[in-house]
């Protein structure tokens, strides 16, 4: 700014906004704009607009110390001026400010309001977020790392209580249900919608055929038995391949199959029980990994979405709110958090309100990934405090260096950024380098390691096989299938032949007294009255009973269904 020339200009307003405008701009670049001595040169300046002379000597009394700083900053090759000692404060180490030394921390609030982390592959992310979860782990806060990349694992010998889940050893069963059976279901197709690519009439036939399942399995009734996901397949397959599915319908059956195989094929005895480690057997550990490294992105984005709905209703419902409670670390934030998630489903917008209103519930979220300018906007309108590494990318400069806050010098000192520098913008204040730590990881654990520290950890841990209340399906000397819930094999055919023999000794009952002389639900009773329907055993009839109102219906024993009745005396005798 060249004072002398601006002077000579007949309009002393004009010269007094301009030099306000330098000096601000100037004091902003390097950090000064709060400073006593910049605040009573601006003040001075608006105050006596109306005088040049007053407002050159204003000018020059700051100008050269607030240029001095500038040039020394460029220098040392650091444009970031220290913060002021308060924004330093906190509970969780950082690491040392860049310049003069201080150390850095981070309030638990903040933490509870999302933290971003940005940076190239190799930059420090993940040191970083290592280095924050022993710290939170210590404070008492509990950890979970949904780990892309198998690198977690390396903290197992720092902290006692933690647990690496790996699809080797884990157990989980996606149709156990969280909360009402029917919401899960619906979350569940849209998770499998979304990350599956399945159009949407797929959707909706999937959504039936499970809710199916889910009542022949009496889920709705309260039963703690739950179907999953190989008998899903197992119905599904036998869904195609009766006569009366139509070509379109079996077409989507398929689509339904080809995503259940990879699924099988990718998590394989993972899904093999009834109930695995849900988050209510994991609450008391203060550190859970995740790890995902060797699964498709797919597969990946659907078992974050639903271990985070386990996690989100079982351990947010106490009354206390807004104190950090859980944290959560997503590194390659992308596969959950990305712009694309732009159409609504029920899968998205609980994503959305996990990271936008989690913070009420005592959820805080770490996220951190290469490309910022994919996420979405709910995910960068809701950070607190942002860190970033080393960038490469110009675009990527320019997008991360303008929501941090930086002047233009400051988002070229990004490219230069030396491992384990990193620029921290905390919400509300300017942004300065810190110096991180490294974390006290030696070594990486190998895979054969893991097994053998995890198996201590997984014995104090159950899950639920199998159950033996699986369907069951019987073939008998005619070549008829039965279908049921395995109690034993004996009381399946007990509870067939006792529902033929009332059906064929009793005509003239109608169907509801028929479920009531077995002692069998309306439910209980539609399916084994579906099933022999299905198999020809048994046919509806009209009883007349001459009153002029809706007439009732009873069950006939068709010939081939006496045929199986007689079969099946003689089976229970035997027996």
């Amino acid at each position: 700014m060249d004072s002398g020339k601006i002077l000579e200009s007949k309009d002393p307003k004009e010269f007094a906004m301009e030099s306000y405008l330098y000096i601000r701009s100037l004091a902003k670049e390097v950090q000064e704009l709060n400073k006593p001595y910049v605040v009573n040169a601006l003040n001075t300046i608006k105050t006596f607009s109306h005088n040049p002379a007053v407002v050159n000597k204003a000018v020059n009394d700051v100008r050269l110390r607030l240029e001095r700083k500038k040039t020394i900053q460029l220098l040392n090759g650091n444009v970031f001026s220290s913060p002021s000692p308060s924004v330093l404060k906190g509970d969780i180490y950082l690491g040392n400010t860049v310049g003069d030394n201080q150390p850095a921390f981070l309030p638990l609030r903040r933490i509870n309001e999302n933290i971003g982390v940005w940076g190239r592959a190799g930059g420090g992310k993940t040191n970083l977020c290592q280095n924050l979860a022993l710290q939170l782990v210590r404070a008492g806060i509990p950890v979970r790392a949904y780990d892309y990349k198998a690198e977690y694992r390396d903290l197992l010998p720092f902290i006692q209580d933690m647990l690496v889940l790996n699809p080797k050893y884990d157990k989980f069963n996606p149709l156990e249900p969280v909360g009402n059976p029917k919401e899960w279901l619906q979350f569940l197709a849209d998770t499998l919608q979304q990350d599956f690519n399945l159009k949407p009439e797929t959707k909706f036939m999937w959504l039936n055929y499970a809710d199916e399942l889910y009542k022949r399995y009496g889920i709705y009734e309260g039963n703690k038995s739950y179907p999953n996901v190989q008998d899903m397949k197992d119905f599904l397959i036998e869904e195609a391949n009766k006569n009366s599915t139509s070509a379109s319908r079996k077409r989507k059956i398929y689509t339904c199959l080809e995503v259940i195989n990879s699924l099988l094929t990718s998590l394989g005895e993972m899904l093999n029980c009834s109930s695995g480690y849900t988050e209510e057997l994991l609450s008391n550990l203060s550190f859970v990994s995740y790890e995902m490294s060797n699964l498709s992105s797919n597969v990946q984005s659907w078992l974050s979405k639903l271990r985070l709905k386990h996690l989100y209703h079982k351990c947010f419902s106490g009354k206390e709110r807004n104190k950090l409670k859980m944290v959560g670390i997503f590194e390659e934030a992308k596969m959950l958090f990305s712009e694309s998630l732009h159409h609504s489903s029920t899968s998205v917008d609980f994503i959305k309100q996990l990271f936008t209103q989690g913070r009420s519930s005592g959820f805080g979220a770490i996220i951190t990934d290469q490309n910022k300018n994919e996420l979405a906007d709910f995910v960068l309108n809701n950070l607190s405090c942002q860190i970033c590494f080393n960038l490469a990318s110009p675009k990527e400069m320019r997008a991360t260096g303008y929501s941090l806050g930086c002047s233009k010098e400051q988002v070229e000192q990004l490219r230069y950024l030396r491992i384990p520098q990193a620029v921290i913008s905390p919400a509300g204040h300017p942004p300065f380098m810190i110096k991180i730590p490294k974390s006290p990881v030696a070594k990486h654990i190998s895979d054969d390691e893991l097994i053998d520290l995890v198996k201590p950890r997984l014995a104090n841990l159950n899950f639920s096989p199998k159950s033996s209340s699986q369907r069951l399906k019987i073939q008998i000397d005619s070549g008829i299938k039965y279908e049921g819930k395995k109690k034993t094999l004996m009381e399946f055919l007990i509870e067939l032949k006792n529902f033929l023999e009332q059906a064929k000794n009793n005509s003239q009952l109608n169907i509801s007294q028929l479920y009531a002389s077995l002692n069998l639900s309306g439910r209980k009773g539609d399916n084994l009255k579906k099933q022999l329907m299905d198999n020809g055993l048994i046919e509806e009839s009209t009883l007349r009973t001459g009153e002029r109102k809706r007439p009732a219906k009873n069950l006939k024993v068709t010939d081939k269904g006496e045929k199986v009745l007689i079969w099946l005396k003689k089976r229970v005798k035997a027996a």
